[in-house]
């Protein structure tokens, strides 16, 4: 059984704050790439919708998972963002891998 927690996160930015949103994230990605749990942290903006962050992230396990969310840098970002994000919201769509079964 795969314990691997694997996600894309989808970030909606309001018009008017698309850079300072996306390096407030790149900000956040470099510092959750140091995290021991995370074995990957992938941002990328939509081609058809340049507004749109969608981050591509695989940690080691739940508690790691968890445990990224209560670091400083990614509380820092959340509480950053409020107000420039489409409805203060960040979709997570969690990914089954079929090779797991």
């Amino acid at each position: 059984m795969n314990s691997k927690i694997t996600l894309i996160a989808n970030i909606d930015i309001l018009p008017g704050f698309e850079e300072e949103v996306k390096n407030a994230m790149v900000t956040m990605a470099i510092e959750t790439r140091k995290e021991a749990g995370c074995e990957l942290f992938q941002v990328n903006t939509r081609e058809d919708l340049p507004r749109i962050i969608v981050n591509y992230e695989v940690y080691q396990n739940q508690e790691a998972f968890e445990l990224h969310k209560t670091y400083n840098y990614a509380a820092t970002f959340f509480d950053y963002v409020k107000g420039k994000i489409k409805d203060d919201e960040i979709e997570v769509v969690y990914l089954t891998a079929l090779n797991s079964y």
